[in-house]
């Protein structure tokens, strides 16, 4: 039986290959530097960014063109490409600190360089577990996290388990059959209604033993629209800043709660963890000052019935 959870391709283990890259193309707004070098615009140093880091760097030589230009991430190629600049959002990048650098090669050979490091955080955690049972590393107990239910558990029996059932409430969610050496499961996709549930995961051994946990936790709504159709689900759809956008000071917040299914009492937008604008409806467009640098945007809502939305950006203040 296949199971809806869909493997996340930032941090996969043994379902498919780790590290993926997730690129995509935005619009270039990073200025290239007045003199020769390379400039980096996102993320800036020493910032923290939500689950996909948008890396956007220009370079100008001291003549010619720039013919090369490499992006690095804890001394691995992560991207490329022959022209002077680069902007993409990139996959694969773990929680935790990481060193950045942006290498550029004129066409006279000339080389030149710009580092910074930043830090990652929101990804699910590897789970594995060294005594037997099974262990719910995410979500974690009374954690809001998005109706798209990820998970991240790891199980070990005293035989090789080999299946795997998720249930939120008594719902079947996920439903795998593990494969060999296999002794943890981290995607995303077993969707759930927003509210408060209890996740449960039983493991089987080949010997039918089975290995229960259960994790109480909270759901939001997590507003999306299908490729194809126009019925869109409840959440919070912003309409400026965009995720990886870069911005001026003051930055423009603008968002408005869609498809809810009880009145909006109260919205509040957050940089970094601090309330920056609050509003006392279904929409909030405020002006707001921010200091320079990538920042963490995160807009929530609340309902008359005491459910949750929830919408996550990073953005960079230039």
């Amino acid at each position: 039986m296949k199971s809806p959870l869909t493997p996340l391709p930032y941090k996969l283990v043994l379902l498919v290959a780790a590290g993926a890259l997730c690129a995509a193309t935005a619009a270039a707004q990073c200025a290239a530097p007045s003199s020769s070098g390379v400039r980096l615009c996102q993320p800036s140093a020493g910032s923290t960014v939500y689950q996909v880091p948008h890396i956007e760097a220009t370079a100008t030589p001291t003549s010619g063109s720039i013919s090369d230009l490499k992006v690095l991430i804890d001394g691995k190629l992560a991207l490329e490409n022959g022209g002077p600049s680069v902007s993409l959002f990139e996959g694969g990048v773990s929680n935790g600190t990481h060193h950045l650098v942006i290498a550029a090669k004129d066409n006279f050979g000339r080389t030149y360089q710009s580092s910074s490091t930043f830090s990652v955080t929101g990804n699910l955690p590897n789970c594995p577990t060294s005594t037997v049972g099974v262990r719910i590393c995410s979500p974690l107990a009374g954690e809001a996290i998005s109706q798209n239910m990820a998970m991240s558990v790891g199980f070990k029996g005293n035989a090789p388990i080999h299946r795997v059932r998720a249930y939120v409430g008594s719902t079947l969610v996920a439903d795998f059959l593990v494969d060999k050496g296999q002794d943890q499961i981290i995607g995303s996709g077993a969707g759930t209604t927003a509210g408060s549930h209890t996740l449960t995961v039983i493991a089987w051994d080949t010997t039918g033993k089975s290995y229960k946990s259960s994790v109480q936790f909270k759901a939001f709504f997590d507003g999306g629209c299908p490729p194809k159709g126009d019925v869109c689900t409840p959440g919070v759809f912003p309409n400026t800043p965009q995720d990886g956008d870069d911005v001026q000071s003051p930055l423009r917040i603008s968002a408005s709660v869609e498809n809810n299914t009880s009145a909006i009492t109260t919205m509040r937008a957050y940089l970094n963890g601090a309330v920056v604008a609050t509003s006392f409806g279904p929409t909030i467009d405020q002006n707001v000052s921010a200091s320079k640098g990538t920042h963490i945007l995160v807009i929530q809502a609340w309902d008359t019935a005491g459910k949750l939305y929830r919408s996550t950006a990073n953005v960079n203040v230039q």
